[in-house]
């Protein structure tokens, strides 16, 4: 009862006592949206609060519609949602999967594809067949005398997966009614989505595999096409290393929240059950609205608005996009050829003169030179599909690139940084260019890449973030090593070099804390926490 200890000094609001209805002045201190009017009937009722119980509230207004508010002061680090997924499934598009688990398929050529022996999709074995993912509409599929005949690769994506999360969702109506009913009232962007060329497709793949191979004939193509449309609008892409799994879940809560290209939340996955946890990575104020991302940190601001236009029906108009600094960083801008060519400063830069309009053209900070934003947009597209091609298998084709576009970019420009993101994740990673493969020019390299990334993730992706935990633990790792060099070749002083192993024993345990919900690394990072610790104690 220690965490819901709501009881202090009188307060000004008041409200009905949730057990007896008398006026009360004393409220949850957690949501603050329940009253009491006494100790014993808020210990009366916690046993039903403490399911209900939230530090926020959704409101709705006209520019954000459905959003959530912080009721209460949340810390950093604190659970704020927790909840399991309405439905579970694939992809629109989606690499041989498993239906029980979710678990990636690998299909080798000349070896049998295990087939579900009442429906025919592939699963992972004969156990996943009565996963209660699967079951409902294998029990559909057999009752409709439907029979999958898939021919699966094992490097390209099947679009026949682009059905099943849908009728998971419609088979709700009959299992959970309670469940479809909260779906239908999502936000679907079905009227701008209806005549894209996506559901075109999907008029004929999912409405027709729905209606007439399993003859689901009680829901409209409306209907189908709107389940359709909000899974595309409110699904959360979930990620786990062991299985390779990539599928999408649908959660109620986590719904509600809005975007923001410069969040104060992170969410990771938990548990057979992909239970959803939503954690602030930096404190909230009262009364301030809680927010995720849909798009990448490092894209600019053209290309953040874009993939939000097109995937999620929004303009963005967020306090980063209305900046055309992109809150000092300069993300999207480009250098000024005009004022090199007239021997000016290198990083004089052209913003957008008005970011939330993609057409608006694009100014020289220092002199008058302009150029079209049709013609930044072109740019754009042509170094993305450029980064696109590189050779991703090899660092020296990301440095050429680098070389290529600096007097064009300017170096903090968001296809540079994303490029510079990619290296750094390379070097001390990737095999023969391992920590104590790397040169001491290279492990320098790594260090200033780390520290510029840093300095952005702290601008646009600040607190408890994982590119700032990755960066930490890998500029950490690199210090370590060119330490130990550096002393073993007599550069520095046996002080010097403790000093630097505790700045990166400092740095580990940030990293450690930050990406403790990773569980991929969770126990490499106590490994390493315990390793250096060691050695701090050896040197002392």
């Amino acid at each position: 009862m220690s965490s819901y200890s709501v009881f202090g000094g009188p307060r000004t609001m008041t409200g009905s006592c949730a057990v007896c209805q008398a006026v009360a002045t004393q409220c949850c201190s957690s949501c603050h949206l329940v009253f009491y009017c006494s100790r014993e009937h808020q210990k009366q009722h916690w046993k039903i609060h403490k399911t209900q119980c939230t530090p926020y509230k959704v409101e709705v207004s006209e520019r954000l519609g459905h959003h959530v508010v912080a009721t209460r002061d949340i810390q950093q680090g604190e659970v704020i949602i927790e909840e399991e997924p309405i439905v579970l499934g694939p992809k629109v598009l989606s690499l041989p999967l498993c239906l029980g688990c979710g678990r990636r398929i690998k299909v080798i050529e000349g070896e049998e594809v295990y087939k579900c022996s009442g429906c025919g999709w592939p699963l992972c074995g004969s156990h996943c067949e009565t996963s209660p993912f699967h079951v409902p509409e294998c029990n559909l599929m057999k009752e409709r005398g439907f029979r999958a005949d898939i021919n699966l690769k094992e490097d390209k994506k099947e679009a026949a997966y682009c059905s099943i999360t849908p009728l998971r969702c419609l088979l709700l109506k009959k299992h959970d009614q309670s469940k479809y009913e909260g779906i239908v009232k999502m936000q679907s962007h079905l009227k701008e989505r209806r005549d894209t060329p996506l559901y075109n497709i999907f008029k004929n793949n999912v409405v027709g595999f729905l209606r007439n191979a399993l003859g689901m004939t009680e829901f409209s193509e409306e209907t189908i096409l709107r389940i359709t449309a909000i899974l595309d609008t409110n699904s959360f892409e979930i990620r786990r290393s062991e299985g390779d799994i990539k599928v999408r879940g649908l959660y109620s809560k986590a719904a509600m929240l809005s975007h923001d290209c410069k969040p104060n939340t992170k969410h990771f996955f938990r548990g057979p059950k992909y239970t959803l946890k939503l954690v602030s990575t930096v404190p909230i104020k009262k009364g301030e609205i809680i927010c995720v991302t849909y798009t990448q940190t490092l894209w600019g601001t053209l290309e953040r608005r874009a993939h939000l236009k097109q995937s999620k029906c929004f303009d963005c108009t967020c306090l980063r996009c209305s900046d055309a600094t992109e809150l000092g960083t300069y993300i999207g801008a480009i250098n000024c050829s005009q004022c090199k060519k007239s021997g000016g400063k290198r990083n004089d830069k052209l913003i957008s003169t008005s970011p939330l309009e993609p057409s608006a053209p694009w100014k020289c900070e220092v002199c008058s030179h302009t150029i079209p934003g049709r013609q930044m947009a072109w740019g754009n597209d042509a170094i993305r599909r450029e980064i696109s091609a590189l050779d991703k298998s090899k660092p020296q084709g990301l440095e050429d690139f680098l070389d290529k576009y600096k007097g064009a970019l300017h170096p903090a420009n968001g296809h540079i940084l994303e490029v510079k993101y990619a290296l750094s994740q390379m070097y001390g990673n990737m095999q023969g260019f391992l920590l104590s493969e790397l040169p001491d020019r290279l492990l320098e390299r790594k260090i200033n890449l780390c520290t510029e990334l840093l300095e952005i993730a702290d601008v646009l992706d600040p607190g408890s973030t994982r590119l700032r935990g990755v960066l930490l633990y890998d500029l950490q790792a690199t210090m370590v090593v060119q330490a130990k060099r550096d002393l073993a070749s007599d550069k520095i002083t046996k002080a010097a070099a403790q000093d630097i192993m505790g700045e990166s024993m400092t740095l580990l345990q940030l990293a450690a804390e930050i990406l403790k919900t990773e569980d991929d690394m969770a126990h490499l990072l106590q490994d390493k926490l315990a390793n250096l610790s060691k050695e701090l104690e050896c040197d002392s």
